[in-house]
């Protein structure tokens, strides 16, 4: 036996211990992304909520009483193709430039300021339901985070610590997504609470499952596109809250 022979165990070893490191730091370089992402969301969310009421001249009545609508919250809930293409633009433009240094984590979170701006209708919506007591949840955007943070803290853990593989999931996984995608786009002429639901409840599984694949494929492969995973996590993260929100605020018979 050779001295190469002799030390090649430990330059495996040596190996194997490097590229776990490599790893570990990227992971935490993307979910450390992927939480400014969540902030930068909830601080556009909040500028939209709150930006504005005391000039606004969009008024609703509810309950038997005038409520004051915030101008964004009014734009974007009125105008709902808009804000789906607002969507759909900085995401493809966040992912564009996603290998850019400097401009690529500035796209990010302002992709994550603006996505927060245009899903505030939603939530001021969903608030408003619940103040009347006539939806599931006393609290529906509160706990449909919370459930999303447990669920996505959940199933990331179970990734990281699982010795599992679950790049076999991206047929399927696409697969699902059209799938998904065609009936939102078929329920939009149907106009049925109850499909929406089922739609949702197939979105949380569906989006749940995107969590283990994208986990799994970035801790087993050696990209390092750390920008681009924390995108692929936070629509991921969206996703799987707008459908809890979506289920929380439907109405209690």
């Amino acid at each position: 036996m050779n001295s190469w022979d002799h030390q090649s165990p430990a330059w495996a070893g040596a190996r194997s211990n490097s590229r776990t490191s490599s790893r570990a730091a990227f992971l935490k370089r993307v979910y450390g992304l992927f939480t400014g992402s969540i902030i930068f969301s909830a601080i556009g969310a909040l500028g939209a909520l709150y930006g504005g009421l005391s000039s606004s001249q969009a008024i609703i009545r509810v309950g038997g009483q005038n409520v004051v609508v915030p101008p964004l919250v009014a734009f974007f809930g009125q105008h709902y193709f808009i804000a789906a293409l607002v969507m759909m633009g900085v995401v493809f433009g966040a992912s564009m430039v996603r290998h850019v240094k400097g401009m690529n984590i500035l796209a990010l979170f302002g992709m994550a300021t603006v996505i927060g701006i245009v899903i505030a209708p939603t939530l001021f919506y969903a608030t408003l339901a619940s103040g009347l007591g006539k939806t599931l949840s006393a609290s529906p955007v509160r706990d449909a985070f919370l459930l999303s943070v447990i669920g996505f803290g959940g199933l990331t853990g179970y990734a990281l610590t699982s010795t599992k593989d679950f790049s076999f999931l991206g047929g399927a996984l696409s697969m699902g997504l059209f799938v998904v995608i065609g009936a939102s786009l078929l329920n939009i002429f149907l106009g049925s609470s109850v499909f929406g639901l089922a739609i949702s409840s197939v979105s949380v599984l569906l989006f749940g499952a995107f969590v283990l694949y994208d986990t799994s494929r970035m801790l087993h492969s050696d990209e390092e596109d750390a920008v681009g995973g924390a995108i692929q996590l936070y629509l991921n993260f969206l996703n799987i809250f707008l459908s809890l929100l979506r289920i929380l605020s439907s109405r209690r018979d």
